[in-house]
């Protein structure tokens, strides 16, 4: 796994960055639409909370994350949405 200082040279590299965020994007993507829709959204969070031993999220939960991510209010969540999340990840992993 990535060191803190590898972290943040990904931070501050804003094509490296666009490279992690668009591969990630593309995995939870799964109709290639674009775009991630609720039901996207509600698989990957379920995964993430099976891999870490955590109950699955409600439908509030992930209704309350596409509300966060979706800043332009279009009810889905386009790539540049997502790399804000990405990045906010990546910055909590450099800060540990």
């Amino acid at each position: 796994s990535a060191t803190p200082e590898e972290i943040k040279a990904i931070l501050k590299d804003e094509r490296k960055l666009h490279d992690i965020a668009k591969a990630a994007f593309d995995a939870v993507d799964a109709d290639r639409s674009g775009f991630i829709d609720e039901p996207e959204l509600r698989q990957v969070m379920c995964s993430v909370a099976g891999d870490i031993g955590m109950d699955s999220p409600s439908d509030s939960d992930v209704r309350d994350v596409l509300r966060e991510l979706d800043t332009n209010r279009d009810g889905r969540i386009s790539l540049d949405e997502f790399k804000v999340l990405i990045r906010q990840v990546l910055e909590l992993m450099a800060n540990q």
